[in-house]
């Protein structure tokens, strides 16, 4: 009996371990309000309505003569997840409006799952424009956070690449910048959001499975002033700056992308992201594989768009000759080889011709990328000038940056209108001839955010995600299956399954070299004071490492993570170039270096020839950010593990010398205490004491420590 007892205890410790608290919705028959609850008393979202913004104006379900509540059975929201356990459908139904025969919020629960899976409808019966769908709001405060507020953190994924996002405290609402870039504010999370304490390992977390109708947004208020424990989140599918409207014709249905509503307890909060990543990507990538190029170099960094052709070559036969046999094979021509934005005419400093260079590459057994904006297009264009409705007509004009400084200089020049029923077949035939005649094996796809602008569309009844879906998927279908394609500047979301990879931060530098005397790509370090709560950021690495450490779940779950290329550039200190070298060699994505590389001194040639280094990228691991949620800036503390490996690493981001102790089980997340310690950059071995690890580190520099069991 008492060997039975044990193993029951221990049986029963191992499921409350695993178990997941199951979410439950409370309502009441003929109201449309309802809260989200789990079997805890702060994890619950209470008083929540829906709103429709109907002819320019919120409207409550208090407007439907009929409200009820009703459990059925139901087609999946989430169908590309390989949950098959038990589900059950909740469905909230207001009926007979003046102008909507009924309006649907769908609940998918499933059983022993932490989240639950949403969406909304409406059947229109009289034509409409519709502005937006909050599948809830509140009038007041619906979470209620126990302990200090400083105990949880706000993590709100960017609408755009570059932009980076925001990590909070919660009194950071009333104080942080309320507009981080177009599209993009601190207060609101596109996509992804969660509500996070990292000390008692719970998380709240939102996310959208779908990008098929508009963004969900999910945005965070204080309502109470001076009560920071007392928080509002609302959800609402609609446009990023809510200025783009559709018209909804009589008799049709309009269907929102689902998202889940989860709060996951006992685990990391970072395991909780990437367990969230995990659910994105099982229904946004429609099944289809994801490939990665082999390390290379991009011409954008160095010579922007004067890159020439002879420019091109030397280059190549550099790499050839002296770093093809570590691994770099890629070589990829960007901005710059067309006569204009929008037109792919070639200019005078390619006289041979694209396919020559590509033919030149890949005779020296080398790889040859090709960069385009494939929605962006140019007055100048005779197929533009004979279909001028082809265009797209944003609300909001915005100003050229001549400078480039936040590479948005393509933000105000012309954009094709996907919405438009022959734009779509067009481009697929045109990108299908310049693939055949070109041969690439790898594209960067660039600018879709112009195409993506809050705009006044050929087709009205069509949003911005609807029209760039189309347009994509069109052109991708025209193109060979094997073709690699990575896409910057753009939205998380859209036509992802189109993509292998994605940009997950903004241009890394400011393009071209620093002068003819010193040759060396424009690139700085930045500066960070080394918590969120500091909230200074600056350009250059530092912004950069926090764009990688907060995407980190999107890595082979929703795409390949292109973080742009690193530098080993003199413009950077010896430490400083292996900590961008080191960065992106653990996020285990695209790997280019974007350097002038045959005008780099030896000691810095040296740093692309470290095998165990460009291994660490082979490996196509993303590294967990261990103290992502722990309220510093930048995260210090990256763990990379394999079957067969185990490679912890360490950054010093700040201006002095650091000196740390570091425990194993609670700061590397790890149980064995027997390790061999050898640092990847130096060989040097290190040593473990009581289960600890003392460091010593510069000012801006790195150790990467592979740990061997022992």
């Amino acid at each position: 009996m008492k060997i039975n007892g044990l193993v029951a205890t221990l049986l029963l410790v191992m499921f409350n371990l695993v178990a997941a608290v199951q979410p439950i919705v409370k309502y009441n028959n003929n109201s449309a309000e309802y809260s989200i609850q789990w079997e805890k008393q702060f994890a619950q979202i209470n008083n929540l309505s829906p709103e429709i913004e109907i002819n320019d104006k919120w409207i409550s379900m208090s407007e439907f003569k009929s409200i009820k509540w009703e459990k059925r059975d139901g087609n999946r929201l989430s169908e590309k997840n390989k949950y098959s356990g038990k589900v059950e459908y909740l469905y909230l139904i207001c009926e007979n409006h003046p102008l909507i025969s009924k309006f649907t919020i769908e609940f998918e629960l499933m059983e022993d799952r932490p989240y639950l899976v949403m969406n909304a409808s409406l059947q229109v019966d009289k034509k409409i424009k519709l502005g937006g769908i909050r599948l809830f709001n509140s009038a007041k405060e619906n979470i209620v956070l126990p302990g200090e507020s400083k105990d949880w953190i706000i993590f709100n994924e960017s609408a755009s690449a570059p932009h980076v996002g925001a990590l909070m405290y919660p009194y950071q609402l009333n104080t942080k910048k309320a507009k981080q870039g177009s599209f993009s504010k601190a207060d609101t999370g596109v996509w992804l959001s969660m509500l996070v304490n990292d000390s008692k390992n719970c998380a709240f977390s939102f996310a959208s499975i779908s990008g098929e109708l508009w963004p969900n947004n999910f945005k965070w208020e204080l309502p109470v002033e001076n009560d920071v424990n007392k928080l509002k989140v609302s959800a609402r599918s609609g446009a990023i700056d809510e200025k783009e409207k559709i018209w909804v014709p009589a008799g049709k249905t309009i269907t929102t992308d689902a998202f889940i509503v989860g709060f996951w307890e006992n685990q990391r909060p970072t395991k909780t992201l990437l367990e969230t990543g995990e659910i994105i990507g099982e229904n946004v990538r429609k099944g289809k594989p994801m490939h990665c190029p082999e390390p290379g170099w991009s011409s954008w960094h160095s010579y922007d768009r004067r890159i020439t052709e002879k420019q091109f070559l030397i280059t190549t036969d550099f790499i050839n000759q002296n770093l093809k046999e570590y691994g770099w094979k890629t070589l990829q021509i960007d901005g710059g080889w067309w006569t204009d934005q929008g037109l792919y005419a070639v200019n005078d400093s390619f006289p041979h011709g694209i396919r020559y260079l590509s033919n030149y590459v890949t005779e020296r057994e080398l790889d040859f990328g090709l960069h385009v904006s494939p929605l962006r297009t140019n007055t100048t264009d005779p197929v533009v000038k004979r279909h001028p409705d082809w265009i797209l007509r944003p609300i909001t004009s915005k100003k050229v940056d001549k400078s480039d400084e936040e590479m948005v200089t393509t933000l105000g020049t012309v954009y094709v209108d996907g919405s438009h029923p022959e734009v779509p077949a067009f481009l697929a035939g045109r990108y299908q001839q310049l693939v055949e005649g070109y041969k690439p094996s790898f594209m960067k796809w660039d600018h879709h955010y112009g195409a993506l602008e809050e705009g006044n569309r050929y087709d009205s009844t069509m949003t911005f995600l609807q029209a760039h879906n189309i347009t994509i998927r069109a052109i991708r279908s025209a193109l060979p299956d094997d073709l690699i394609i990575t896409r910057s500047m753009g939205y998380l979301f859209g036509a992802l399954e189109c993509y292998d990879a994605i940009r997950i931060g903004q241009d890394i530098n400011r393009p071209g070299i620093k002068s003819a005397e010193e040759p060396y790509t424009n690139i700085t370090y930045g500066k960070t004071l080394g918590t969120i709560e500091d909230d200074q950021v600056e350009k250059g690495l530092i912004r950069f490492a926090r764009q990688a450490a907060q995407n980190f779940y999107t890595h082979k779950n929703i795409a390949i993570c292109d973080p742009d290329a690193f530098f080993v550039s003199p413009q950077y200190t010896i430490n400083e170039a292996k900590c961008h070298m080191t960065l992106e060699a653990i996020m285990g994505g695209l790997f280019f270096f974007g350097d002038k590389v045959e005008s780099l001194p030896a000691e810095r040639l040296e740093l692309l020839k470290n095998k165990d280094i460009i291994a660490v990228n082979k490996l196509g691991v993303h590294a967990i950010p261990l103290d992502l949620f722990t309220g510093v800036d930048i995260p210090t503390i990256w763990k990379l593990e394999t079957k067969d490996r185990l490679i912890i690493t360490v950054f010093n981001w700040l201006d002095n010398e650091v000196t740390k102790t570091y425990n194993l089980k609670t700061d590397f997340e790890l149980n064995n205490s027997k390790y061999k310690l050898t640092e990847l950059w130096t060989k040097k071995n290190f040593d473990l004491i009581a289960n600890k690890l003392t460091l010593i580190q510069p000012a801006h520099s790195v150790k990467i420590l592979e740990f061997e069991k022992l």
